[in-house]
């Protein structure tokens, strides 16, 4: 499960970086299919006894880091910008 929420994280930062919001959509198809798919793989072994409470949780916390990651990404874009404009304000003048 970490692995997932890492690995959603580094996704949503790629996503937020290079794209608009619109990518989001299917960026979280793809997270519930992840999801149906261990659901379906592991169902009688980690969430015996739970029913959907458990996959329905792991689809929630997997696309909260995906846009935690995007936000991220897209606040990325904004620390190249500040630190260049670091470097030109402490330039002296001619």
């Amino acid at each position: 499960m970490i692995i997932l929420i890492i690995g959603s994280l580094l996704l949503g930062a790629i996503l937020g970086r290079f794209f608009n919001v619109l990518v989001l959509a299917p960026a979280f198809a793809l997270s519930l299919a992840m999801v149906a798919a261990s659901f379906a793989y592991f169902g009688h072994g980690l969430y015996f006894g739970h029913g959907l409470l458990c996959p329905l949780l792991e689809f929630a916390v997997l696309i909260t880091s995906l846009q935690i990651g995007y936000v991220s990404g897209l606040l990325s874009f904004l620390i190249p910008s500040l630190s260049q404009r670091r470097g030109t304000m402490a330039a002296p003048a001619p």
